[in-house]
């Protein structure tokens, strides 16, 4: 399961990473959302934009709200 996961996590990364500038709009798109429009919107743009699994792209909302980042 822990092999899965980290396979889904790092195509997510890649889909999401086409270079700093992919990261960042990323993440500026789910922080916009998440202020306007709550937190299911965040994940749902998160998982269009990535392709993740629905508790991988809460795990990265959570983290991008509380830290900024999403590593």
């Amino acid at each position: 399961m822990l092999i899965v996961a980290q396979y889904l996590r790092r195509r997510a990364l890649r889909m999401t990473d086409r270079g700093v500038a992919g990261r960042v709009a990323l993440h500026a798109e789910v922080m916009d959302t998440l202020d306007r429009d709550g937190w299911i919107a965040s994940v749902k743009i998160y998982r269009k934009r990535t392709g993740a699994g629905l508790l991988e792209a809460h795990e990265a909302v959570s983290r991008i709200a509380r830290d900024g980042t999403e590593e």
